[in-house]
């Protein structure tokens, strides 16, 4: 197989999500153009390649812990919608907000969703589902972009699990660096923390940015819409 072909899957990968705003089907379907391609044209083995590949991956244990938690993650969200958890923290939050004007309010329930990623340190998709499901409503009713949402969501999720190395980030580094033959794995981790620039420097840029109320660039944009027409999402999201 030439090289460049080899390219083609992620690119319609990527092409496609961006186009169609279905993940899994583009997914899907750049995985059986790439068993097409290794099957050189015939649909019929690359269908029966893409089958066995997704028996394959979930036949790894690894793998199939890592499908049904987030099925099970998937579950313990809607529980929690449909339990009437969100309404009441929402219900608590405006009470505690009405006693601010309304820029204050905006800030305030900026860093608290930035603190609750935070304190979700034990594993970063928990994190972003959390965030993202409870705090939701109250950046829509205070008219806050859901892009700015999404940025304090996404910027404290992965670098505070990586910070805070108690979970499943950090015992996979320090099986990393325990296979390089290390006498003390977790003190190495431990006294690397401060050169992780990137995670520092991504949760510093967030409290930045929200205790400055100084947004740039498509964020202003998204913002200034949010705060002028009240559309939190752009439109054709």
């Amino acid at each position: 197989m030439s090289d460049w072909l080899s390219l083609i899957p992620p690119l319609l990968a990527i092409g496609l999500a961006l186009y169609t705003r279905q993940v899994y089907i583009s997914l899907l379907l750049s995985l059986w153009v790439g068993y097409l391609i290794l099957h050189t044209g015939n649909p019929l083995l690359a269908t029966q390649g893409l089958l066995d590949g997704m028996v394959d991956v979930l036949s790894e244990k690894g793998n199939a812990r890592l499908v049904t938690f987030t099925l099970l993650m998937g579950a313990f969200i809607t529980l929690i919608q449909r339990s009437g958890g969100v309404e009441g923290f929402i219900a608590h939050s405006l009470r505690w907000l009405a006693r601010s004007t309304q820029k204050s309010q905006k800030r305030r329930i900026e860093l608290l969703a930035a603190f609750t990623g935070c304190l979700l340190f034990i594993e970063s998709n928990i994190s972003i589902l959390s965030v993202g499901t409870i705090y939701r409503p109250l950046f829509d009713r205070l008219h806050i972009a859901r892009e700015k949402l999404a940025y304090i969501t996404d910027s404290v999720s992965a670098p505070i699990c990586i910070l805070i190395p108690f979970n499943a980030w950090g015992a996979f580094v320090i099986g990393l660096v325990a296979a390089q033959n290390f006498t003390n794995p977790f003190g190495i981790l431990m006294h690397s923390i401060v050169y992780n620039i990137y995670p520092l420097l991504a949760i510093l840029m967030v409290l930045f940015v929200i205790i400055t109320q100084r947004d740039f660039g498509p964020m202003q944009k998204a913002e200034t819409r949010a705060r002028e027409t009240g559309a939190v999402l752009r439109p054709g999201a």
